[in-house]
């Protein structure tokens, strides 16, 4: 299944793509739900880092084309 994510900010190419792939079971077309870093300040907690690493994979092509697209296969190998 692809999934194709859609910044919030480009309503229009949203629109477009659910009309172009409305119809195609292995395609998910949704809107992006971030807003932002959602981590409190540093100084909140004393500086102290609980999680390792970054979990979200930052998508250049989210924020420059305002889409980008998530192939699920790929996630599960």
């Amino acid at each position: 299944m692809l999934i194709l994510v859609v910044s919030r900010s480009r309503l229009d190419r949203y629109e477009e793509l659910r009309h172009d792939f409305g119809d195609w079971r292995d395609v998910r077309i949704i809107l992006d739900r971030r807003e932002g870093e959602r981590r409190e300040p540093d100084d909140t907690f004393a500086a102290v880092e609980r999680r390792g690493a970054e979990r979200r994979r930052r998508r250049p092509d989210l924020r420059k084309l305002g889409w980008s697209v998530v192939d699920t296969d790929e996630l599960i190998s």
